[in-house]
Formats: C-alpha cells, structure tokens, sequence
C-alpha cells in the first residue's frame, strides 16, 4: 500500500471516528468568536454616556448589598462612556457578572455564568457540555484533528505535478457529487492553514506535558517571583478601605482614559491592590499590572510575575499569544473573520466528507452488482 493510499485510510477513519465530535466543537468556536459582540448585547453592557464621572466603588458595593448581597464582590471593570461597569462576583458553586451603570450605580444585568445561551456555547466548545469527561474528550479530538487536517492537504496536491487551477475553486455548476467534493477539498484547502493554528493551540491548552516542556525550554521554571503585599497596621481588625479603592479608580481611571480598567478588592489583611491597564484591541500581552497597598494606597514595586507587559517573561508571552491566536484576534478583525469562517468549513468537512464516503461506497456497490 502507497503512502498515499495509507494517509487516505487514516484520513477517512479519523473523520469517521471523530467527525461528529468536530462538528460540534468548530460550529460552537465560530459562534464564540464573537463573544465580545454577543456579550455587549446578551448582558446589556451598552449605556447611553453622560458628561458625569464614573462612579466609585462605594457606589458600587451599596447597589449590590441592596441587590445581591450573598455575592462576594471581588473585580470591577471600568470601561469605556458607553459601555456598563462589569463586576465580578463569587458564590459558592458558580461565579456572577453584574452589569452596573457607570453614572448612577443602577443595577442593569446580573448573569450567572455558569448558564445562558452564551456560557453554554462556551461550555459546549471546551467540554461538549459534560463536565471533565468531555473536556478529555475534546482536547484527544482536537489532537487527532492534526493529522486529520495534514492528511487531508496531502491527499488533495495531486499524485503528479502542481494542482490545477480547478483544485482552487468549486464548481456550482456541475454534479451535486462533483460540487460536494469541491466544497469537501477545496473550501478545507483554504481553511486548513488557519485550522492548523487554532488545533495547535487548542493542544497547547489541552495537554500540560506541552506547557510544561515550554516552561521548561523558556527557562520559566528557574524563575523564582516576589509576591506584592499590604502591610498591615499593628492594631485593629481587617476591613476594606473603600476610601483607597474609590481614590485609586478615579486616579487610574483618569490616567488611563482610553483603557480599560480593572480594580481587585481585597480579601485578605495583607492582599494588595491589583490594578490592570487594558488596552483594548491589542491582546493580553498588552495589560499592564500595578499594585498598591491596601491601607495607604502607595505603589508597590518589585519583580512580580504578573507586572507590566514590557517585562513578562517568554513563556507569559506565549501564554498570552495561545488566546489571540486561537480567537484570531491577534491580526485584529480581520484575524477574528478569518477564524469564524475557517471555523464555519470546518464544521462542514465531516458532512461533506460523509458523503463522498457514501457515494463511493453507493458507486462501489452499483458496480459489483
């Protein structure tokens, strides 16, 4: 058997095996592609702007005390005048987004995130919503996708010389057998070499051995860190100062307009203030991290590993490159569309492909009788 013929088994038996699976985890990835579209629209994040500053994080914790007072509140997110404040809270079992107006403190949306459309197309897409078994299950599908993919752009360059130009396009036209291959081929052709970048991400999140041999091969693990504190005062009991966290918002919020800007509220007696810098568009290796100290408000500096983006190491560097590249939104919008319609092909190549294989089956059947 030619090496050819070999990788068209494998090919087909891959597919076969695994071609319902993908299905279901590509067409949920494309939906996801745009989640920070359908977020701004499912949990009601667009406000009208007003000529009045954002309010403070006293503001905020009144509202929720009055309207969820079992939610531990934990983030705020300050964003841009037409866009509501996202604050995070904790309950056990689940977690929550709470949606605030950032000139009244109203209280527009609160959403587990652990339900709705949204979060079940998320689920959907990392574990086929069935908890740890499906999150294995997903990431062995998306390793055996690889060789799915490579085999398949073997099979479709022709045994002899280049391919033709009909290799590029599809043939509306001819036979709906004919039209089905070009659509199978062709259109997963032009979408592998996206695909090949989402699947190798996609291993880099669902196999530790890798993150660890790239940890090893970066040198992250003979680092060592500094951990940013509060001191504490010597007498009295723990209590958050919102005095700090209201001054701290409006400061940062005020430096860094064109940013987006998330503040951590403390939780321990010697927890700092964790402040980070969002710029939006640019990617998670374009947040800057700062950090105060609780009581008096004074920056604290040292060798942290979550610091500003100019000094993350070469392993947080990749890290943070896994997401831009798996969504796209590396190269932008454009990297995003680009994604969402190979995701959308590839969501089709086990459809098509169960076709053909039944047609030649059907063709194999007609001509032995």
């Amino acid at each position: 058997m030619s090496i050819r013929k070999l990788l068209a088994k494998i090919h087909l038996f891959l597919g076969l095996g695994t071609g319902l699976l993908f299905t279901v985890i590509a067409l949920s990835g494309a939906v996801y592609t745009w989640e920070p579209e359908l977020s701004r629209i499912a949990y009601q994040q667009e406000v009208k702007a007003m000529d009045l500053p954002f309010v403070s994080i006293s503001e905020i914790r009144s509202t929720l005390q009055k309207h969820f007072p079992e939610g531990d509140f934990r983030t705020a997110l300050y964003r841009d005048p037409e866009s509501s404040i996202e604050v995070l809270l904790y309950v056990p079992g689940t977690y929550y987004h709470a949606q605030i107006n950032p000139y009244t403190a109203e209280l527009i949306h609160l959403q587990d995130m652990n339900k709705g459309w949204l979060n079940y197309t998320k689920k959907l897409h990392r574990n086929l919503l069935l908890g740890n078994v499906g999150r294995e299950i997903v990431h062995w599908v998306t390793l055996l996708a690889l060789p799915l993919l490579i085999s398949g752009l073997v099979i479709w360059w022709p045994g002899r010389g280049w391919p033709r130009k009909s290799s590029f396009r599809i043939k509306w036209s001819g036979p709906p057998r004919k039209t089905n291959r070009d659509l199978h081929t062709n259109l997963g052709f032009y979408a592998t070499w996206v695909l090949i970048f989402a699947l190798i991400t996609g291993i880099y999140w669902g196999f530790g051995a890798v993150r660890e041999t790239i940890k090893q091969l970066s040198g992250e693990k003979n680092m060592s860190w500094e951990v940013p504190h509060s001191i504490p005062p010597e007498t009295g009991q723990f209590a958050v100062n919102d005095v700090v966290l209201n001054r701290l918002i409006a400061d940062y919020h005020s430096n860094f307009s064109e940013s987006e800007v998330r503040i951590g509220i403390p939780h321990a007696k010697d927890d700092p203030v964790q402040i980070s810098v969002i710029a939006p568009k640019k990617g998670i290796n374009a947040i800057d991290h700062y950090y105060h100290d609780q009581y008096s408000g004074e920056g604290i500096a040292g060798d942290f590993q979550y610091g500003l983006a100019r000094n993350r190491s070469s392993f947080e560097r990749i890290n943070g490159m896994v997401y831009d590249i798996h969504f796209g939104t590396i190269l932008g919008l454009p990297g995003r569309i680009l994604v969402f319609l190979a995701s959308m092909i590839a969501a089709s190549l086990p459809i098509t492909g169960f076709f053909i294989w039944t047609g030649r089956k059907k063709h194999t059947i007609q001509k032995g009788a």
